[in-house]
């Protein structure tokens, strides 16, 4: 799990800072639903969507015995899901703080 949390968090930092910056890791996802009209939960959906897709595949292809080449590894996939899930539960927070401000979240 050590592994896991460390890959997490330099994915994390290394993509967070390549889509979003420095300071608010959400800015992806906010520019992207303000430009098409959508709440940010939707364009999370569809972000994580596609590795959802790809993991789905995978079981797939291991319950068919079929093998293909893969542009990104299963564990990197379920690396990347692990990253967006704890993205979404920042969306949660903020809207939770949003709805009522003298809300405390641990």
């Amino acid at each position: 799990m050590d592994s896991t949390f460390a890959e997490m968090k330099k994915l994390a930092t290394l993509k967070g800072g390549e889509y979003s910056g420095d300071v608010d890791r959400l800015a992806n996802f906010r520019r992207n639903g303000e430009d098409c009209g959508v709440p940010i939960e939707l364009v999370w959906r569809i972000y994580a969507g596609k590795h959802w897709d790809a993991i789905t595949q995978y079981v797939h292809d291991m319950m068919s015995g079929k093998t293909r080449e893969r542009l990104e590894g299963i564990e990197g996939r379920v690396d990347d899901l692990l990253v967006y899930l704890i993205l979404f539960k920042a969306m949660l927070r903020e809207r939770a703080v949003a709805a009522d401000p003298g809300k405390a979240l641990v």
